[in-house]
């Protein structure tokens, strides 16, 4: 192993994957917003092996925290200078281990917001990625700006606590200091259409802050290409992190464990240099939507559908979800029932796609917990899941399986309140759910909110019946 490079392994040396590249004659012209698992375990890997080929070496990482609840975390890849030992498994328990180096720099905004604004103007930044969550976007279900949040309201008043802040801030620096430096813009959160919603959201806070010159230069010298990211990250766990502590023999704090599946499918339209990662896999295509429609209906819909039934059941992991007789078959009839006929035809073999993804859920060695999986369900419903809802109904059916899941989110937020659930409810709009009362009154609510379902209670009152009549007969299948 390279003795420059900050990880040395005491043992099992030849085991761990490098790539072969000296980081020392790399540099960066990437940033990304938001240095959580999933970016370690997908862009970055990407990036690695991008910086091995010839002409890669320029492709490096910046990696920016936002939000200061990371900040503790993030001084801990900052302490390893951006390295870190990748872990992945397959279905079969094969395990691999790569150690992974292509984040050069590390930048904690929560602290420093004056140095990310710096490096956004620098002309050899040609790249800015983004993971910050669904939530992370502020947008209504018309893909308004929530401009009443406390969040977007105070970074309008000049506070940082949104990506809008920093991207308003570096943008507005880039502009002024190097006014024809074409930027691309790449959105890696499971939203459709991402690429437009973080355009959507930039340019309505620009316009909120009276910048009509930021505006415009953006609409000359910027892009948004839409993507779509596929890799089943859990959280990182203290017992993976031990482990390849002692097989190395090597101080990493911070490894991150993964599936052996990877997929990123990308939108061909780069503002200014474009970074050649079709060479190391990645898909660019003139139009990413059947990819990111087979993505967010059939494995982000499916986690979401299962997993609140999965944690009312007690289960802890969500391949022990898949191997549930009756959860396997509601994930089934979901898809098959549901799902694909609401996507319609596709480029994607969905039958096949929902087959992988099955397997992908079963895999008892990755550790995915149902915990995580059900974080942040305000936001994850009208993105996985009103589709398949909406798009049933426009084909004259009814999407019963769909609105069983919905009933059982509905039980599990009011068991997790009542403390009837060993887990806890990471949701980052818990105010939202205010109105969601275990009455007549918040189940009315829940099922005619406009948000989660837009105008389907109106259009087709059946399924206010049918959610309600779903609810109650979820909360006796999960009394105590």
């Amino acid at each position: 192993m390279n003795a420059l490079n900050f990880l040395q392994a005491g043992q099992n040396e030849s085991q761990l994957l490098m790539q072969d590249y000296t980081r020392e004659r790399c540099q960066s012209s990437v940033i990304h917003l938001g240095v959580g698992a999933f970016h370690r375990a997908h862009q970055a890997v990407f990036f690695d092996r991008l910086m091995a080929l010839d002409d890669g070496a320029s492709w490096g990482i910046t990696g920016v925290n936002i939000r200061p609840n990371d900040s503790k975390t993030f001084a801990k890849l900052i302490d390893q200078q951006g390295e870190y030992i990748l872990k992945t498994m397959d279905f079969s328990g094969a395990t691999h281990f790569e150690h992974i180096r292509s984040i050069l720099t590390l930048i904690d905004g929560a602290q420093s917001p004056l140095a990310v604004d710096e490096l956004m103007a620098d002309t050899a930044i040609q790249l800015i990625t983004c993971t910050v969550t669904e939530g992370g976007y502020y947008l209504d279900e018309n893909q308004q700006l929530m401009l009443q949040h406390p969040d977007i309201s105070g970074d309008l008043k000049g506070e940082r606590n949104t990506l809008y802040a920093f991207l308003y801030a570096g943008l507005k620096a880039r502009s002024k200091q190097n006014k024809t430096a074409a930027i691309t813009l790449l959105c890696c959160d499971n939203l459709r259409e991402n690429g437009h919603l973080l355009r959507a959201g930039l340019l309505q806070f620009i316009a909120a802050k009276g910048d009509n010159e930021l505006g415009d230069w953006l609409a000359e010298h910027a892009s948004f290409p839409c993507s779509m990211v596929d890799r089943i990250t859990p959280k990182p766990d203290v017992q993976h992190i031990s482990q390849t502590q002692s097989y190395f023999a090597v101080d990493d704090e911070m490894t991150v464990m993964a599936e052996d599946y990877m997929q990123w499918v990308i939108e061909d339209d780069f503002a200014g240099k474009r970074p050649h990662l079709d060479l190391v896999g990645v898909e660019f295509v003139e139009d990413v939507t059947p990819y990111e429609e087979a993505k967010i209906r059939i494995l982000n819909a499916g986690h979401t559908c299962v997993a609140y039934r999965a944690a009312l059941k007690g289960l802890t992991y969500f391949d022990q979800a898949m191997a549930d007789v009756e959860l396997n078959q509601y994930f089934t009839d979901f898809i098959k029932q549901d799902s694909i006929p609401a996507i319609g035809s596709s480029v994607v073999d969905l039958d096949a796609y929902a087959n992988t993804i099955a397997m992908r859920f079963s895999n008892a060695n990755i550790g995915d917990t149902v915990e995580r999986i059900c974080t942040d369900g305000y936001a994850k419903f009208p993105i996985f899941v009103y589709p398949t809802l909406a798009g049933i109904y426009q084909l004259g059916g009814i999407p019963a399986k769909t609105i069983e899941a919905i009933a059982c989110w509905f039980v599990f937020i009011h068991q997790v309140a009542q403390g009837k659930l060993n887990l806890t409810y990471h949701e980052p709009n818990l105010a939202c759910l205010a109105a969601f009362t275990n009455d007549e009154k918040g189940v009315h609510a829940f099922v005619t909110d406009t948000y989660l379902w837009q105008n389907l209670p109106i259009v087709h009152p059946d399924f206010v019946t049918r959610l309600k009549a779903a609810i109650h007969q979820a909360q006796l299948t999960y009394a105590e």
